[in-house]
């Protein structure tokens, strides 16, 4: 029998040997001044994991949540030989708690997906509200008996039908509830228990194959599919400004929001625009550049009536934010920095103290109240909703969106390595704009 662990030591030892071969002492020099996110054993998967150890996963998101909890992990995962197919997320109602319903249907994913791969046995990984569904679920023995190991990330305790393990704040300190779920500490705890043994992969580096990306557009936070057309733009790191007449690709997605395969150029950056009939409203999604392939990206939108754009104070002269990380933004202890300026203009931080610990959505647009001025103070409505909050801060916007708003974040822990975000100074009266960070240091950016 070939043993996996001997080929993928070998395969790692190999690439060692040959980065040292072409290093002289200057590039020694420069290696040690990295970040530790450049490491060459990452960038490109390790041998694939024979499939009797890379069980199946299924991901049963929180409260408010949705399969982007799963996804910075999931890349760790196929790093380390994780079949990419094998990881699979549960999306249902953020919103609703109808825990009987949900725990029904996490039955029906977990048949199809045993059925899909031929397996005996499903690895289940359950985040907050999760670990509801999964408990309820693993309560009938014909169901448990699906499951090999199973993962309750900071929700309820490990029930004793099966093996478990429960990455909690409280074995990471200075971790927040949905950090739990996607930091690298918490990936290296699941990896060893769920594979046998450590991966050799946490940090998530640049591959070395073209980029592709599929997921979904969904009404956030029912998990609905968007009924919309999407539009990919390249844009210029340094404005946000669309660089070429016709977009990188477009579909027109169905009621399931499903799109992709989308091949990218590895960390470039995009534009994500979701237009439909129904409404003038375009929303436009920037996230950070994608280094590695992801099967599990969540384009997080709403209809245009819906409660974030009726409670959003709108207008011709403003540009309105949604600024999302899933890693809470910390205003207190080790906070966060999070500078916004147009065009160069005044900087402010709209990390303020009543953000506190747990927001990782933050509503950036100018009040009502006060209109013209970045006043900072808590605006109605977004901080009574779970995981979010709202400030007071006048972009100025331009009816041809050629301005540039730059959001930069000094995040807390590695705040020498900022993480910059350009966009267009867009009109909130007819866009929504989403700038999404990644939940780790994206290095190289503007």
């Amino acid at each position: 029998m070939i043993d996996f662990r001997v080929l993928r030591a070998a395969a790692v030892a190999a690439a060692l040997v040959l980065a040292g071969c072409s290093a002289d002492a200057a590039d020694e020099d420069d290696a040690a001044n990295e970040p530790a996110t450049a490491t060459v054993e990452g960038t490109d998967p390790l041998p694939a994991l024979p499939d009797d150890v890379a069980l199946p996963i299924v991901f049963v998101h929180g409260f408010a949540g949705s399969a982007q909890q799963i996804e910075s992990n999931a890349m760790r995962f196929v790093a380390n030989g994780y079949p990419e197919d094998r990881i699979v997320a549960y999306d249902h109602d953020g919103a609703g708690l109808d825990i009987p319903a949900y725990a029904a249907g996490l039955t029906e994913v977990v048949d199809e997906t045993l059925a899909e791969f031929g397996a005996e046995q499903v690895y289940l990984i359950g985040h907050s509200r999760g670990t509801g569904v999964s408990t309820l679920f693993l309560e009938d023995p014909a169901q448990a008996a699906k499951v090999a190991k199973y993962v309750a990330i900071d929700g309820r305790p490990c029930p004793d039908v099966v093996p478990c393990i429960a990455p909690t704040q409280e074995l990471f300190p200075g971790q927040s509830h949905v950090e739990v779920a996607t930091s690298a500490e918490s990936f290296a705890m699941q990896y060893e228990f769920l594979v046998g043994e450590a991966p050799e992969v946490v940090d998530i580096v640049p591959q070395r194959a073209p980029v592709e990306i599929s997921g979904r557009a969904v009404n956030f936070p029912a998990n609905t599919g968007r009924d919309a057309r999407l539009d990919v733009w390249q844009i210029d790191a340094g404005t946000g400004a669309r660089v070429d007449d016709e977009p990188h690709a477009s579909v027109q997605l169905g009621p399931d929001g499903e799109f992709g395969p989308i091949e990218l150029q590895n960390a470039v950056h995009y534009e994500y625009a979701l237009s439909s009939d129904a409404s003038p409203v375009v929303h436009h999604l920037y996230l950070q550049p994608y280094v590695r392939s992801s099967s599990w990206v969540r384009l997080l939108s709403s209809e245009p009536d819906g409660p974030v754009r009726t409670n959003t104070h709108v207008g011709d002269e403003h540009a309105a934010l949604v600024v999302m990380r899933m890693r809470e933004w910390h205003a207190e202890g080790d906070a966060d920095v999070l500078e916004l300026s147009v065009d160069g203009g005044e900087t402010v931080n709209a990390i303020t103290e009543f953000v506190g610990n747990a927001a990782i959505g933050l509503h950036i647009h100018d009040d009502a109240a006060t209109p013209g001025e970045s006043t900072l103070a808590k605006l109605p409505y977004f901080g009574e909703q779970p995981f979010q909050s709202g400030i007071d801060v006048f972009l100025p916007a331009s009816p041809d969106a050629d301005g540039t708003i730059t959001v930069r974040n000094l995040p807390r822990g590695d705040a020498n390595r900022p993480q910059t975000l350009n966009v267009p100074n867009w009109p909130s009266s007819g866009h929504t704009v989403s700038l999404v960070f990644a939940d780790w240091p994206v290095d190289g950016g503007p």
